[in-house]
């Protein structure tokens, strides 16, 4: 199994929800697929000089800042809607898949000011929605 060399954020296959994966650990078996050969030092990966560096002018927070604003587009919309229909950040999360976990509903839920507890589960999320009158599909 080979070990990450840098730090990095996916989203978990099951849940939707961002997970961190420090480097100097193991890579699990959900995440394989996940990882670019960068970030890798075993059989999948290339040598840990070949960590990733940022682009001229862009410092490791810039950097760092771009790609989480990235990943949270992508927890925003996942084209799950059909594909370009604006949905996106106006639309209420996936039920399922990448961008369904409950930090998207509860975001979705304070854009639309219903107040849920910070670590109140999609369900009770959709519930307070569905109580609330906002739409959740």
């Amino acid at each position: 199994m080979p070990n990450l060399i840098g730090n990095t954020v996916v989203l978990h296959p099951k849940t939707g929800e961002p997970v961190l994966l420090a480097g100097g650990g193991p890579l699990p078996d959900w995440a394989t697929d996940l990882v670019g050969a960068h970030l890798l030092d075993g059989p999948k990966g290339s040598s840990p000089s070949a960590s990733p560096t940022p682009a001229p002018g862009e410092s490791r927070e810039q950097k760092r800042a771009r790609l989480l604003a990235q990943l949270a587009e992508l927890g925003d919309d996942d084209g799950a809607d059909g594909g370009g229909s604006g949905k996106g950040t106006d639309g209420p999360p996936p039920k399922g898949g990448a961008g369904s976990g409950a930090a998207a509903w509860r975001e979705y839920a304070a854009r639309n000011g219903v107040e849920v507890a910070e670590d109140a589960s999609r369900e009770d999320v959709v519930a307070a929605l569905d109580e609330a009158g906002v739409p959740t599909e």
